[in-house]
């Protein structure tokens, strides 16, 4: 039952297009220059504690490019880059713990990075936070989590946009003191940042 409950949320969250990040949102992206790196160099920078470096290093070890797909790698270059506060590879590195791509699948580990990731104001983890929340029938959180993602400053336009539209399809399922709890929750949230 658990591996066809996580099998269906991958499969929800994949048709999202929110799962995986290809953005740098808190460091400044010159991402043609890490994606045509050769990968020996590409290491070698990750090496030296470059946050661009390790995030492409674990992009192309989970994708196979250029490099043989390693998971065990790109869970070992994500959360390099992810306890340095790099929103983008907490995000995937969340992903690979809902998918159980070179680990576990670890609904705890997922929701922990998506949060880091939320904090640091990347509303792709918000979104993904809402749809696991809203999965669960946690119709009040995900209601919170997708308030928080439609907020203006997010990183992404696009999910901003898809963030209030459900927004308002939840509200449909909700009372008018479930949506004030909701709201107060997301900004308690949001100022705790």
């Amino acid at each position: 039952m658990k591996l066809l409950k996580v099998t269906v949320l991958t499969a929800f969250l994949s048709l999202s297009g929110v799962a995986s990040a290809e953005l740098v949102a808190n460091i400044p992206l010159n991402g043609s220059r890490y994606d045509s790196m050769e990968p020996m160099a590409l290491l070698s920078q990750a090496k030296t504690g470059n946050q661009q470096a390790q995030f492409f290093l674990a992009k192309r070890y989970q994708k196979g490019l250029g490099i043989q797909q390693n998971f065990q790698q790109a869970i070992q270059w994500y959360t390099t880059a992810a306890k340095q506060d790099i929103a983008p590879a907490q995000l995937n590195l969340a992903m690979m713990y809902i998918r159980g791509e070179g680990v576990q699948p670890n609904a705890g580990q997922a929701r922990y990075w998506l949060e880091k990731a939320a904090k640091l104001g990347d509303n792709r983890a918000s979104y993904t936070l809402a749809m696991l929340d809203e999965k669960e029938k946690k119709l009040v959180d995900a209601y919170k989590w997708y308030d928080l993602a439609a907020r203006d400053g997010m990183l992404s336009d696009q999910v901003r946009t898809r963030a209030q539209s459900k927004i308002g399809q939840l509200a449909l399922n909700l009372s008018s003191q479930d949506i004030a709890t909701a709201r107060s929750r997301a900004d308690s949230w949001f100022q705790s940042k």
